[in-house]
């Protein structure tokens, strides 16, 4: 089945990620079937008039499910269909597409050209999503004076990048095939791979080939460029690097380009007149490549032992630590009904809500890919997170299941639940892959994938489950629950994530925390201490978690916090529970 593309229109124009994806789609044979949907741009993003002989219409399905673009990738005999989200993701299977072995190559050394999800990949969040916010604030922000006007700083780091070393994985193999260096010679073999980055050109951002990268990089340079030339500003003569790359780009790209967008002249010349030279401020940037890790990033370094005791002390004092006293009683203090059942205590004891061996193979987890090692654990997992979300669960409901990987929990419960729909979203490629066949393999008429990053994701749904969403994941996910008033069922990890000060949530979240006192510098430390593996890690997750809790309740929710058992199933075995009140659910 040939896949489709969804591209937003309003009256002939389009969004700039719109622009970008419809591109990609011309120059790489469009061999993808288009369809445009009648679908605002939204008010921050300016629109650009395209090359197209189909009409809009309107598909309200898969509007509401995700943001667009998007494409959906057909059904096969041995995978689902799949719904994917997220410009870096929709272009890398239009180009998998095509025909053309010289489209593929766009996809670089092993096909692996931004298949790192945005979130943990610079260079990914630096094509995908920092180069196209920087061109729409730059195209609709106020000028700073009438005479100055200051490049974008996206702009400044790639040049900056491009000064730097190629960084390739067969950059040797590469080199041999190019002119050797009448110095290679001399050069010891183990120096090579150092050298071999600097000896070949820097053409494009990745290397000597054109990628995807340059695909989605291409059409935002294009338009600052032309928006810097109505200013009268060339941007070759400040930025030489980029303008060569553009020059290059223009000679393989440019009639691709030239086919997408209708008017070449798409800036409003007289909203941004300038009546003289402006003065041209280049912001400061670091010298450094974009794959390299972000220096500017603080690590969270070691907690020493004098914190952790001073947190542990805070917390006690704060009345907030759920230690048990030697009574039984709970250090914590905790406002009447805010948490309706707190269950930590350790367990060694697992017993089977499911009966796992009467599963067929593709829902049980050793067909999803989990070694034997693990296989014990995993299953104790699945069965405490599936048996939380059936007692939550109406008959009818759509759930959402973040953070998916393979499938193992989403899979799980669109077969035990089969009156109710699954929606699974996870970015990795990979893991989705391994899903699809899995679904394929059962025929789960009520199981949709989707491949986007977790914030993608506009769907209605019922409930929503993560186990072992990374860090802020867990997060971001509790977020979206209380804001479309979904159950949850969480089992979170990687507690010392939060602890870096750069990240979309503030913490502490709740108000029970910030009324007594746990400041920001706190609760790091606290998130820190979670992840040790002794009594007080324990305990400091579960105050972590406590704070999450709390959070639902002050919207509404009745919240529990308990665990998935036995211990051993995982270090990080916290089980957070949240149904929104005045809501009457039937148990199906």
């Amino acid at each position: 089945m040939t896949n489709t593309l969804y591209i937003p229109v309003v009256d002939g124009t389009t969004s700039i990620n719109g622009l970008i994806a419809l591109f990609v789609n011309n120059w790489s044979g469009n061999k993808t079937l288009l369809t445009l949907v009648d679908h605002p741009s939204g008010s921050e993003s300016p629109a650009f008039a395209i090359q197209t002989p189909i009409s809009a219409k309107v598909d309200s399905d898969l509007t509401l499910l995700t943001t667009l673009p998007l494409l959906v990738v057909g059904e096969r005999d041995d995978v689902s269909r799949l719904i994917v989200s997220g410009l870096a993701a929709v272009s890398r299977h239009v180009i998998k597409e095509s025909d053309n072995p010289e489209v593929r190559k766009a996809l670089g050394f092993r096909g692996n050209c931004l298949q790192a999800p945005a979130e943990c990949s610079i260079w990914t969040s630096f094509c995908e999503f920092q180069m196209i916010q920087s061109t729409i604030l730059f195209l609709t922000q106020p000028l700073m004076a009438a005479d100055i006007v200051e490049i974008p700083s996206t702009l400044v780091k790639l040049e900056e990048h491009l000064k730097q070393p190629i960084r390739m994985h067969n950059i040797v193999k590469r080199l041999q095939e190019e002119t050797i260096k009448p110095s290679a010679k001399q050069v010891p073999q183990e120096e090579i791979q150092k050298l071999a980055g600097t000896w070949l050109e820097h053409t494009y951002s990745e290397g000597p080939d054109m990628t995807l990268a340059d695909l989605l990089l291409f059409p935002c340079v294009t338009i600052l460029t032309e928006k810097l030339a109505n200013f009268g500003i060339v941007l070759a003569n400040h930025l030489p690097r980029v303008g060569r790359w553009l020059t290059a780009m223009k000679l393989l790209v440019g009639q691709a380009w030239n086919t997408t967008i209708s008017d070449p002249s798409i800036i409003d010349m007289d909203s941004l007149r300038i009546r003289s030279q402006p003065t041209v401020e280049v912001p400061r940037v670091k010298e450094t490549s974009l794959y390299k890790k972000d220096s500017n990033r603080p690590g969270i370094g070691n907690l020493s032992s004098e914190e952790a005791t001073r947190v542990a002390d805070l917390l006690k004092g704060k009345r907030l630590w759920l230690e048990e006293n030697e009574d039984g009683t709970r250090v914590a203090e905790l406002p009447p009904s805010l948490v309706s059942h707190i269950d930590i205590a350790a367990c060694s004891e697992f017993i089977a809500r499911i009966d796992w061996s009467s599963l067929p193979d593709p829902v049980h987890p050793r067909q999803g890919h989990v070694p034997g090692s693990r296989l014990d654990r995993k299953i104790q997992q699945l069965d405490g997170m599936a048996a939380a979300v059936i007692d939550a669960v109406s008959e009818g409901d759509v759930i959402v299941d973040f953070c998916s990987g393979g499938g193992h929990l989403g899979i799980l419960l669109a077969y035990l639940l089969p009156r109710c729909h699954v929606i699974m979203v996870d970015n990795k490629e990979e893991s989705v892959r391994h899903a699809r066949k899995r679904v394929a393999q059962l025929k789960l008429l009520n199981a949709t994938l989707i491949q986007s990053n977790l914030d993608y994701f506009r769907g209605p749904f019922d409930l929503g489950v993560a186990l072992h969403a990374c860090g802020v994941a867990t997060d971001l996910v509790l977020q979206t629950c209380l804001v479309e008033r979904a159950a949850f069922v969480l089992c979170p990890c990687c507690y010392g994530n939060l602890a870096h000060p750069d990240l979309p949530i503030q913490y502490p979240q709740s108000q029970l925390y910030l009324t007594r006192g746990v400041s920001a510098t706190d609760f790091s430390a606290l998130a820190r201490m979670a992840d040790h593996l002794t009594d007080a890690g324990r305990l400091s997750m579960a105050a972590v978690d406590l704070d999450r809790v709390a959070r639902a309740a002050q919207d509404g929710y009745r919240v529990t916090l308990q665990k998935l058992k036995p211990d051993s199933c995982s270090p990080k075995h916290d089980l957070l529970v949240g149904i929104p009140s005045k809501q009457t659910r039937t148990i199906s």
